[in-house]
């Protein structure tokens, strides 16, 4: 294998393929990349056994056509301090050789054959989803998610396609987040109302791929397996074992009580409601009457906060606890310059509501 690069376009795939290498040393090959230098282009493989990467990269002149199996530590390293706009990358007995214009590096290597498999996309696309819009669900709904929960449907974010539409819904628990957005095209018609779990570090690994948000993301479901196809990339990923909730019937329905505000001004005030606010006691009170709504915060080592908000709102008066993190979070992601929050009793569930496609629910604090 003998060929030249842009040093960027190589660093980069470099640090996509960091994202899947093995972060324990289970086996010396899973903390390697594997390169392919075939006529017109490299291709960077990664994989942990649980997810998989191939990143393409065309930026480069193959003199050699050939593979080797690199430590990605080293290499990256190598790459990234280097000042070159190209390199050379050359296979020998004694390892793989970097040169740059006044520099020489050799990287002992091992045998490619030890290396798994990593699947190519092959066939056709289940869905079709541009990554703009991909990009968006995911940011609506993988910060819900759980960070390690025993239910290990709620480690990763429920991906539904229900009739036209692609749904993701991420929870741990003490909220929901459920956001949907239109599909590019759905090849098989059989795959409506399909329904997999995708771990969060898969999602994270494919958001930093969309960055162009007109391309469109090709989408395949398996039994165990699901593949994401862009122009450069292809990643696949296991899928989360276990059931996930029945997410509809948490939604809550028919609220008699409703708060609407713009959402940048609601965002600032549960902001300021929690400057006060500590781990032992995170909660803020919210007390809507039709004179709009009263934020306070209380805490024994901190202080009182009291935030006047001014707002809609539809129903009787009603005070309710609620973790400010939790509507921060949501609030941030929320697509629409207004929002809704509709409540029933101080004891169940609110519903937030940005636009037509995003909704969230939060579950209420017990306020002394």
């Amino acid at each position: 294998m003998k060929l030249i690069c842009n040093r960027g376009a190589l660093l980069e795939g470099l640090s996509v393929a960091g994202n899947a290498t093995a972060s324990r040393n289970i086996k010396p090959a899973l903390q390697c990349v594997k390169l392919t230098a075939s006529a017109d282009k490299l291709i960077v493989a990664a994989t942990d056994l649980e997810v998989a990467i191939r990143f393409q990269n065309a930026q480069v002149q193959v003199e050699r056509q050939g593979e080797a199996l690199v430590p990605l530590d080293r290499l990256r390293d190598i790459v990234r301090e280097s000042l070159d706009d190209t390199l050379s990358l050359e296979l020998s007995n004694e390892g793989l050789n970097i040169k740059g214009q006044d520099s020489h590096f050799r990287i002992y290597v091992q045998d490619p054959a030890d290396f798994p498999p990593v699947p190519d996309f092959e066939g056709e696309a289940d869905l079709e989803v541009t990554a703009a819009q991909l990009k968006q669900l995911i940011g609506q709904t993988l910060f819900a998610v759980a960070k390690e929960n025993t239910r290990y449907a709620f480690n990763g974010v429920l991906l539904h396609i229900k009739g036209k539409k692609l749904v993701l819904v991420g929870t741990d628990g003490r909220r929901l987040a459920h956001a949907r957005g239109d599909l590019a095209s759905l090849s098989k018609a059989d795959a409506e109302d399909t329904k997999a779990i995708i771990p969060q570090k898969t999602l994270q690994m494919i958001d930093k791929l969309l960055t162009d948000g007109e391309e469109k993301v090709a989408v395949q479901l398996r039994d165990n397996q699901v593949i994401f196809h862009t122009a450069n990339a292809t990643l696949t990923s296991n899928l989360v074992e276990g059931q996930y909730p029945p997410y509809e019937d948490v939604i809550p329905r028919d609220c008699g009580k409703k708060m609407t505000a713009g959402t940048a001004n609601f965002l600032s005030a549960v902001k300021r409601a929690s400057l006060l606010a500590t781990e032992e006691a995170k909660g803020v009170r919210f007390s809507f009457n039709n004179g709009g709504l009263v934020l306070t915060s209380r805490s024994p080592d901190a202080g009182e906060s009291t935030i006047n908000f001014a707002c809609k709102y539809d129903g009787e008066p009603i005070e309710i606890g609620f973790n400010p993190a939790f509507l921060i979070e949501a609030l941030k992601v929320a697509d629409s310059d207004e929002i809704t929050l509709e409540m029933t009793m101080p004891n169940r569930p609110g519903l937030l509501k940005s636009g037509a496609n995003f909704q969230y629910v939060i579950m209420p604090l017990n306020l002394q």
